[in-house]
């Protein structure tokens, strides 16, 4: 799954803008179950560290899903998750009909 996503990702014309990251941090703002978060840049891509008031793999999944669902590009997105015992994180790349798109590590914990 790692190599397809790989290949996904050197199709899109990735780009990490201040616009973008600011709409990663609003769709954050919207879950009561997080305790802390933050979006970076760094190589033109996001790292999202994502703390939980109560960690589960379950509630880290519904969150994910949420997040995804909700900063998604319609034309086409795709996800890896790794399960790493007290936390869980997810690759996942989102990209316009153009082409154009964004890739993140999410961490959550």
């Amino acid at each position: 799954m790692v190599s397809i996503l790989n290949n996904y990702v050197s199709e899109i014309k990735l780009s990490a803008d201040v616009l973008t990251q600011g709409i990663l941090k609003t769709a954050l703002n919207e879950h009561d179950e997080i305790e802390n978060s933050s979006v970076m840049i760094k190589s033109n891509r996001f790292i999202v560290d994502i703390h939980l008031h109560k960690f589960s793999v379950e509630a880290a999944a519904k969150l994910a899903s949420a997040f995804m669902e909700e900063t998604g590009y319609y034309y086409s997105s795709f996800y890896v998750r790794f399960n790493e015992g007290n936390r869980v994180r997810y690759r996942y790349a989102s990209c316009k009909e153009n082409k154009e798109g964004f890739y993140c590590d999410i961490v959550i914990s």
